[in-house]
């Protein structure tokens, strides 16, 4: 897998302990702006009853590590509705952000750099 790094570095997405996505950190793509997301997708769904949104995240978080774990072919579309569902989930306190599900931000770091005097 691929490890997208923004100017910031990048927020890593995990599922049942497995890496699944990752998607680079920049002035406009802050964390907060991928947690967001997850509030707007149940913001958005209002009117649907909320064990419906609940089983319905937890369908397409599955079928995504599904995927994974057959090394299987993962869409773009599909990793960008994971991190909603998955950001969803925990801000419905359905998932815990730990050492197995939730998301890892990995700051980067920036080489110090070397003089050419010497």
């Amino acid at each position: 897998m691929t490890i997208f790094q923004g100017t910031h570095g990048s927020i890593c997405l995990y599922y049942k302990g497995i890496l699944i996505s990752n998607f680079p950190l920049t002035e406009e793509k802050t964390i907060e702006r991928y947690i967001y997301q997850g509030d707007e997708i149940i913001r958005s769904s209002k009117g649907i009853p909320i064990k419906i949104q609940i089983k319905t995240y937890l369908q397409l978080c599955n079928m995504v590590y599904a995927r994974k774990k057959a090394n299987k072919g993962i869409r773009r579309s599909d990793h960008l509705m994971f991190m909603n569902a998955l950001m969803a989930l925990m801000r419905l306190k359905i998932i815990e952000n730990d050492d197995d599900n939730g998301y890892l931000e990995c700051v980067r770091k920036r080489p110090r750099c070397l003089s050419r005097s010497a």
